[in-house]
């Protein structure tokens, strides 16, 4: 069996088991696989600001290696419920967007909230596409965070 189909295999088990009954298409692009899922009650499954949705994410990831005995590239499996991981990456390129637009016309230095990695990683990814503004992150633990600044 392939890697598309043992991911697709265990995003329906482990969702099934987590009591909902989804709807999963795939997609691949760079080696990359991403599973988007569609359930009717999915509150639970994505918790308060994606909480469980990362957790889930992490156990699903752990039995697609631990079935493939193969380590896995960082995003190279991502289970979507609903559409969250999506929804949040517009929300986080506009807002990089936005902040970087904002840094351009100030001069100054824009310091973001704190955000998972994952998270940040989406932030830089868009600022290397802005000419102009630089991004970096700073802090320690859960208090890291980025600084967008004017080149």
């Amino acid at each position: 069996m392939d890697k598309k189909h043992i991911a697709l295999e265990l995003a329906s088990e482990l969702l099934k088991f987590m009591g909902a009954s989804p709807k999963i298409e795939m997609e691949e692009e760079d080696g990359r696989i991403r599973l988007a899922a569609s359930v009717d009650e999915a509150g639970f499954l994505i918790g308060k600001d994606g909480e469980n949705l990362r957790a889930l994410q992490h156990v699903f990831q752990l039995m697609f290696i631990k079935k493939t005995m193969e380590p896995l590239v960082s995003g190279g499996l991502i289970l979507d419920v609903n559409n969250y991981y999506r929804e949040k990456e517009n929300y986080l390129q506009a807002l990089a967007k936005n902040t970087a637009q904002k840094v351009l016309e100030t001069k100054k230095p824009a310091v973001l909230d704190p955000m998972p990695a994952y998270e940040r990683r989406i932030i830089h990814l868009t600022i290397e596409g802005i000419e102009g503004v630089s991004s970096e992150s700073s802090g320690e633990g859960l208090d890291r965070r980025i600084v967008i600044k004017p080149e």
